[in-house]
């Protein structure tokens, strides 16, 4: 029962954060977090004891978080900076190990070499989570957001296998260089090759499961939660580093190729949103789980017999040291990088790539590891001390993170990113035409001039478009809800089958909720609650949609198209009563909201024109009759095209996000985009 009030309280303590994010700007969500566990120490009446395995922690909370990361990251991008990379992740926590060591067993002899060098191995890890929290609230570079990214997947695994050697060689006496150096090569290299394998393994899992036909929304979404549990679990079982198994895996599972259709769409937007709220919540937990640790760890040394200043001082001190051996190394790697010519601004880049790169709960479920006691049955020297000061750093480091960085890397004008992204989204789209038009083939003409002029039609909107996407935005939910209006009327006169109606309703109320989840892309509390929503009816949806798509008759497909007409018709009678809206945005977004409509009808209307003749449907090339065959055909067509046009546009984003055109969050978005394209393909 302590347990269950215990998983209810950091929840509690999670959803409050989300508020107090909103009420407090300035101060990052993580801050706000381990403020509140602090808090919820101070205010519960009895002591909350939290004792969490060091292993058991890595792989319920840095496992799947890594994991999902290793998901986003910029593949190509972490490749032309592996040299970078793993500088930082390994050469940088090496060299920090050693110079904490030595500096510390020189400002305080009391602690043994081995121990001083153990709490510089906690030091070591920069925190995933923390670097990911941060980009919300700064400006960085594509090289800076790569090397971050990258070095906080590795540097774990470096950290805990130096940690696990310094506490050994304090408690035994005994250290062998070529032994670290082999068990070292093992883990690392093992840990990515294991990975591999096993990504491979569950990739093909799941690909036999989709042709066995039992992949559903809730099989695909817990098999992608279930896979860096198992796979961590494994290479640890193995000898390897679990962590670097689960980012390999993640990397791999992403490289694979992916079906591109309407249903894999619908899978994907699933996961996504699972995969949001679940590594919110761990965020989450995961810094009010420190803030309840740091009183553990302060005061036992804070109220024993040291000088109180004396411990300051020394926290200030190590918090120095690491941040600045952290900027000569990223300065001298930037200076070997470009062969000793630094760029300008150069020093200003150091010192942002060194602040934000703060520790965080990795470090201090490490520092509370080390044992009671030595080999001998002695107590481990100045334990308390040790747990105190890496909890001192932290505290220091996401300050620096927090309050400084954002002063020397702010971040760019809205209105800056705004003209980025529409400039951005118009090259995605002339090199989709291009990509149609070069894959053109006579067998294809129509069903490609169809889908280009749809596209054309979408650029020559951008081209002009001055609107706000707020004001889009309350455009679109009203086209929707008119929709609603007439699906609801058309079933009420039995014009539409109940089922048939109740589909569009409900695709229309889950394009109503991804309308109105971006519109609040700000509060990421509350649009990860409003995912979880969107999943749960997504997976209900996708039980019952299990039976085949039953034969339509060539009345029943003229009634459908007829019906689809109508649905385009009634957003488009309801775009031209805002055309003369006062509002001179209201009236431009209206304005092009409904040239989109007209040029869907126009596309209807193209293809009942060349499906009309009775010759075969490949000639059909006037309006003198209306075979549904050539129809159906054309349809087909169409759909294939637009399949393939999404396709496209993702890889285009996904292009550009790597070139570091678009950041993370913007090709976020324009992914959503194309999702919910993608699940209206074929209706």
């Amino acid at each position: 029962m302590e347990m269950f009030e215990l998983v209810l309280l950091l929840l509690g303590a999670v959803l409050v954060s989300t508020v107090l994010d909103q009420m407090m700007p300035r101060v990052s969500l993580p801050l706000v977090q381990i403020a509140l566990g602090v808090v919820i120490i101070v205010l519960v009446g009895v002591p909350v004891q939290v004792d969490i395995d060091p292993e058991l922690f890595l792989v319920l909370f840095i496992a799947p978080l890594l994991f999902d990361e290793s998901r986003h990251a910029s593949k190509r991008a972490l490749w032309d900076n592996k040299g970078a990379i793993l500088s930082l992740a390994v050469g940088l926590v090496l060299v920090t190990v050693l110079m904490v060591g030595f500096v510390l067993n020189w400002l305080e002899p009391t602690i043994p070499l081995a121990a001083a060098f153990a709490l510089g191995a906690a030091l070591g890890p920069t925190d995933a989570v923390a670097v990911t929290a941060l980009g919300k609230d700064i400006r960085l570079s594509k090289r800076q957001n790569t090397l971050l990214s990258g070095e906080a997947l590795i540097n774990d695994a470096s950290g805990v296998v130096s940690f696990q050697f310094a506490i050994a060689a304090a408690v035994t006496g005994a250290f062998s260089l070529a032994e670290a150096a082999s068990t070292f090569a093992v883990s690392f290299f093992g840990g990515i090759l294991l990975g591999l394998a096993l990504g491979l393994v569950a990739a093909v899992a799941l690909r036999l499961i989709r042709k066995q036909g039992f992949e559903s929304v809730t099989v695909h979404v817990v098999f992608e939660v279930f896979t860096p549990f198992l796979v961590f679990l494994v290479a640890e079982h193995v000898g390897v580093s679990g962590i670097l198994a689960v980012v390999a895996a993640g990397l791999l599972i992403t490289l694979l190729p992916k079906e591109s259709t309407p249903a894999s769409a619908r899978l994907k937007l699933a996961s996504d949103s699972v995969w949001e709220t679940l590594v919110f919540v761990i965020n989450g937990v995961v810094f009010v789980l420190l803030g309840m640790q740091l009183p553990r760890a302060i005061m036992p040394t804070w109220n024993g017999p040291a000088d109180a200043l004396n411990l300051v001082g020394l926290v200030l001190l190590i918090t120095l040291l690491v941040e600045g051996v952290r900027f000569v190394w990223v300065l001298g790697m930037e200076a070997f990088a470009r062969k000793g010519k630094l760029a300008k601004g150069a020093v200003r880049d150091a010192l942002v790539t060194t602040l934000a790169g703060p520790k965080g709960a990795v470090t201090l479920s490490i520092a509370f590891t080390v044992p009671f006691s030595l080999a001998d049955g002695s107590l481990f020297p100045n334990r308390d001390m040790l747990i105190f000061l890496a909890s001192g750093v932290i505290l220091c480091t996401l300050l620096l993170a927090n309050f400084v960085v954002p002063l020397l890397a702010p971040k760019a004008d809205e209105e800056d990113d705004d003209a980025v992204v529409q400039a951005a989204n118009i090259a995605i789209l002339e090199r989709v035409v291009l990509q149609l038009k070069a894959e053109e083939t006579p067998d294809t003409e129509l069903a490609t001039r169809i889908v280009v002029r749809q596209y054309e039609e979408r650029i020559k909107r951008l081209r002009r478009q001055s609107t706000s996407a707020a004001c889009l935005m309350e455009l679109r939910v009203g086209m929707l809800d008119c929709q609603r209006a007439y699906v609801e009327q058309c079933m009420a006169e039995g014009v539409v089958a109940p089922a048939e109606g109740q589909r569009y309703l409900e695709q229309f109320e889950h394009m109503r909720e991804m309308l109105l989840h971006r519109q609040a892309h700000q509060n990421k509390g509350a649009r990860v609650f409003r995912h979880a929503k969107m999943t749960a009816t997504r997976t209900v949806r996708s039980m019952t949609r299990m039976f085949a798509k039953p034969h339509f008759s060539g009345e029943e497909m003229q009634a459908a198209r007829a019906f689809r007409v109508g649905l385009e018709q009634c957003s488009l009678d309801f775009l031209e009563t805002k055309t003369d809206d006062p509002n001179v945005e209201v009236a431009e977004g209206a304005a092009m909201l409904a040239a989109e409509c007209r040029a869907t009808l126009a596309a209807f209307e193209l293809r009942d024109d060349h499906a009309s003749d009775g010759r075969p449907p490949r000639e059909a090339r006037g309006p003198l009759t209306r075979d549904p065959d050539a129809i159906e055909e054309i349809k087909v067509d169409v759909t294939e095209i637009e399949t393939e046009a999404l396709r496209l546009e993702l890889d285009e984003i996904q292009r550009m996000r790597e070139a570091g055109t678009l950041g993370r969050e913007t090709a976020r978005e324009l992914r959503e985009e194309v999702y919910l394209l993608q699940m209206t393909v074929g209706d």
